[in-house]
């Protein structure tokens, strides 16, 4: 049992944070034009520091042959998601564009950042936390690339506004990588600078959920039926499906126990970031990521024990 109470305990933090954002979005604390203007502020400063900060471990060539080792996983599983969510939203005929978009980026990318490092330290410990910022760096590359124009909804005005391939999050993300490759440590001041800027990404991210959320009508998305299976293949079809696969692959350890473990987090925060930044489909994204953090309370807990 003392797997479970961590995990379940990080994603009701994360949901009261959420709770907070939804407040002071009713309140009108936060209007819609400062929740975008976060967003933006969330990507491009606190989320960066937070990824680069996250890669500042000791280099050991075990450890370096290892964290390749684990890339790879990282980049069969993400090759993988992409068709399977295709072919998933291809049963959701009434959807536009813009909603499609959302849930094909909800069933490719969990919430690594924000929720998947806080409960592998609690779950797997504080040693795992290195393995999981190399499995997240496909995530960055991705997310803020092929996934900008999934959530975007493939409008052209959109897309040539997104500028992918210049995000923060992609430089951060590589220069991290590089600076562990060479053993270079960060020094202070900047070092708790960074620290101290990327502290507050968890915080702003799920309050920008929240204030997001209490500027849409949620109570009428949660009968809307694709929610609720976008959910259920998030939270328990695409975890199981990594753990099937890492098994059959022969991995042990944490290089199966931190693919499964990402796997099971709630959708992506950064959904409704980058659709509030994109033009994508900001009240379906927040619903999304509402449902599925309410629900990982149950899920991660059952996931967890399964790689115990």
């Amino acid at each position: 049992m003392t797997m479970l109470a961590p995990a379940a305990n990080q994603s009701l933090i994360l949901f009261l944070l959420m709770a907070a954002g939804f407040a002071a979005g009713k309140a009108g604390v936060l209007k819609q034009e400062t929740v975008r203007s976060l967003s933006r502020f969330l990507m491009d400063f606190t989320l960066p520091a937070l990824i680069l900060m996250s890669m500042q471990t000791p280099f050991s060539p075990e450890l370096r042959d290892r964290a390749f080792r684990l890339l790879g996983v990282s980049a069969a599983v993400y090759g993988l998601s992409f068709p399977l969510a295709y072919a998933a939203t291809a049963l959701y005929r009434r959807a536009d564009g813009p909603e499609l978009g959302v849930h094909r980026f909800a069933m490719c990318f969990s919430n690594v950042a924000f929720m998947g490092f806080p409960v592998a330290e609690a779950v797997l410990g504080r040693e795992s936390l290195f393995m999981v910022s190399i499995y997240n760096i496909p995530f960055q590359v991705l997310a803020f690339s092929v996934g900008a124009v999934i959530v975007s909804g493939g409008g052209r005005a959109r897309l040539e506004r997104a500028k992918p391939l210049l995000n923060p999050a992609i430089l951060a993300a590589l220069a991290g990588f590089c600076l562990f490759l060479f053993s270079v440590r960060i020094p202070d001041p900047l070092r708790s600078a960074l620290e101290l800027t990327g502290s507050m990404t968890t915080p702003l991210a799920m309050a920008i959920i929240g204030a997001t959320l209490a500027g849409t009508g949620l109570g009428g998305m949660l009968g809307n039926p694709r929610l609720w299976a976008t959910t259920a293949y998030r939270l328990v079809l695409h975890p199981l499906i990594v753990l099937g696969l890492a098994r059959l692959a022969g991995l042990d350890g944490l290089e199966l126990a931190v693919p499964v473990l990402i796997a099971s987090m709630p959708v992506a925060a950064n959904t409704t970031i980058l659709a509030n930044v994109y033009g994508g489909d900001a009240p379906t994204s927040g619903a999304l990521v509402f449902v599925s953090t309410l629900l990982s309370l149950f899920s991660i807990p059952v996931i967890a024990r399964l790689i115990a």
